[in-house]
């Protein structure tokens, strides 16, 4: 039963995001968007992308 809910659950949200996915995506680059602006105002826009940047290393690195 349990595995049943947790798939019913993949599929409605798979289907959710499918059936939005402009709107998903628009919202991401806004998302973003205002994000680096505000990091570049603050001057926190090279930390943040280092930090991004370890984070990505480390799950690549995982992989192998």
């Amino acid at each position: 039963m349990t595995t049943f809910l947790a798939l019913a659950t993949l599929v409605a949200t798979v289907f959710l995001i499918l059936a939005n996915l402009r709107m998903v995506a628009r919202d991401t680059f806004d998302a973003l968007a205002n994000s680096t602006m505000r990091a570049h105002s603050e001057g926190q826009l090279l930390p943040r992308i280092a930090f991004a940047a370890l984070w990505v290393m480390i799950f690549a690195l995982s992989c192998f």
